[in-house]
């Protein structure tokens, strides 16, 4: 009888254990990623040494090609930094290929890849990254030439980091955009910075002469500076691309927060976003947050979470970080800064860093070298994408597609 008892037992254990065994079986298999890698297997030991030796022996890094490309997925071994740490819990992706995203056919006019389909596209033109979400969902994602853990350099897309700071700030009544930045700055009294409404400084108007990149560099006093920049136009009456304008409201979010602004991104957007990876952001060696040019380095389905924050998926949380005000202002342009996209023909508006806003309210950040990131609030989608020209100084021309993708009809909601 006991023999029976003990031979029952082990038939038992040993059925437990294989239905615990298919069980681990079945979660691992779904938790394997969808994205398409496309066979890449990074640099080799051979061009890392290469590409130190020729940036430690002072060598140019902007040559574009791997050379930059390595920089780009490498920014925390070369340049100064500090560290945004990433959220406790982070938000989980819903992943949920679609076919006719990844089938897409690009617009046959495009200098490169025209006509290909999305997935061949991002293959055979400088992409290293591309990522689509639609109603909180990951529909297409490839790294054809970075990991996907790998943080890349955002440049100049940190700026709507710096934009949609001012913004919470906004929110608890701490700022007033409409107030000249000498109320906010003694320092900027008397400067050509005087009489300067934040709002302009916001929609890169502020009238202010080009500052050429290298007073930015390590031996950068920010106000004392700033304050030598002359004023060449009235503000708010012309749209002109400058860094000086982010690197006043860097310090703006700095002196009203009380935070490095570092700190203040990773408490108040980092954290909220449910950001999976911990961020770099480019500092000088005098401390000052480089939001305004080298920027932040990302993962991209982290860059991808900042986007849902302006889309209804990412704003109907309990901790929402985008206001109704705020997407109502920056929808809210200045007529006077009215473009049309030399891609397209479409009017477009410069606000709140946004490089453009659409009519049909879409919004566009673009970088150096092939970065971007699109988001139609009304469709619920969100693109982004990393990139490196190469040494012909050919970029990909995702910033097209995606305004293609947006209006193709595949994202219209139900």
């Amino acid at each position: 009888m006991k023999n029976r008892i003990l031979v029952l037992f082990i038939i038992i254990l040993l059925q437990s254990c294989e239905n615990a065994s298919k069980k681990n079986v079945a979660i691992a298999g779904n938790s394997i990623p969808k994205y398409e890698t496309y066979n890449y297997s990074g640099f080799t030991k051979e061009e890392i040494y290469g590409f130190h030796k020729r940036i430690f022996e002072g060598g140019d890094w902007t040559e574009y090609g791997d050379l930059e490309r390595y920089y780009y997925l490498n920014f925390s071994q070369i340049k100064e930094h500090s560290r945004i740490l990433r959220a406790d819990t982070p938000k989980i992706l819903e992943e949920m290929p679609r076919d006719d995203v990844k089938n897409f056919i690009t617009s046959s006019d495009l200098k490169k890849g025209g006509g290909l389909s999305l997935t061949d596209y991002v293959q055979q033109v400088e992409v290293n990254g591309l990522i689509i979400i639609h109603k909180g969902k990951i529909v297409f994602e490839g790294y054809p030439r970075m990991f996907p853990t790998d943080l890349h350099v955002n440049f100049l897309i940190t700026q709507v980091f710096v934009s949609t700071s001012i913004g919470i700030l906004e929110d608890r009544g701490l700022i007033d955009t409409s107030q000249p930045i000498d109320y906010y700055f003694d320092a900027l009294i008397g400067s050509g910075w005087e009489g300067v409404p934040v709002i302009d400084i916001l929609s890169m108007s502020s009238g202010i002469e080009r500052v050429p990149l290298e007073t930015f560099e390590a031996s950068f006093d920010p106000f004392k500076d700033l304050a030598k920049a002359k004023s060449a136009k009235p503000s708010g009456k012309e749209y002109q691309f400058s860094n000086a304008d982010a690197m006043v409201l860097t310090l703006l979010v700095e002196k009203l927060s009380g935070l490095t602004f570092s700190d203040f991104v990773e408490q108040e957007i980092w954290n909220r976003i449910g950001a999976e990876y911990s961020a770099l952001l480019g500092s000088n060696t005098n401390g000052t947050s480089l939001a305004y040019l080298d920027g932040m380095s990302t993962t991209l389905r982290d860059l991808a979470r900042f986007g849902l924050a302006f889309t209804p998926s990412g704003r109907n949380t309990g901790d929402s970080i985008i206001s109704d005000a705020h997407l109502a202002n920056i929808h809210n342009v200045n007529q006077n800064l009215k473009k049309v996209s030399r891609h397209t023909g479409e009017t477009m508006y410069s606000s709140y860093q946004w490089g453009a806003v659409y009519e049909d309210g879409d919004l566009y950040k673009g970088a150096h070298g092939g970065q971007g990131l699109y988001i139609s609030p009304s469709k619920d989608l969100v693109i982004a994408f990393f990139g490196t020209a190469n040494t012909n100084r050919e970029r990909n021309q995702l910033n097209i597609i995606s305004r293609q993708l947006a209006k193709s009809g595949l994202f219209d909601m139900d």
